[in-house]
């Protein structure tokens, strides 16, 4: 997954290795943002989540399920004046909302990405919040 602020923010989700020939990752959709103020700018899109273990060691007193994932997106939008006057959001999405594009694409066997608009996939697919204070996300790594 990569994200980018052009046209006001876009995920693309990409598969890697779907056949032995298939040498670099291939973009299998790209979910688009909503749209902002017509006074806001997008100028800063993050995403934060948990480390992906194929296989957690069996040592380890417990690991989240693959299927119980989630991803944290952080959106910072200012006034098209750029008076400083950063306005953070936020998005919280399951991994299977990523997922689905990539098994979706195996089943279309290479018929290219997909173009997704927000509205197709944003409102049932996530869960948008204002930060009101200052945060500090925090992680494991292993």
């Amino acid at each position: 997954m990569i994200t980018t602020l052009k046209d006001g923010g876009e995920i693309h989700i990409y598969s890697f290795g779907d056949s032995p020939s298939q040498k670099l990752p291939t973009c299998v959709a790209t979910l688009h943002l909503p749209s902002s103020h017509d006074d806001h700018l997008l100028l800063e899109l993050t995403t934060t989540t948990g480390p992906f273990l194929a296989r957690p060691p069996p040592d380890v007193p417990f690991a989240s399920a693959h299927d119980a994932r989630v991803h944290v997106f952080t959106l910072h939008h200012d006034l098209a004046t750029h008076r400083g006057q950063w306005q953070p959001t936020c998005f919280v999405m399951h991994n299977q909302t990523l997922m689905q594009y990539v098994d979706a694409y195996r089943e279309r066997k290479d018929a290219g990405a997909v173009d997704v608009p927000w509205e197709e996939w944003g409102p049932r697919g996530t869960r948008f919040f204002v930060l009101a204070m200052g945060f500090h996300w925090l992680r494991c790594v292993g």
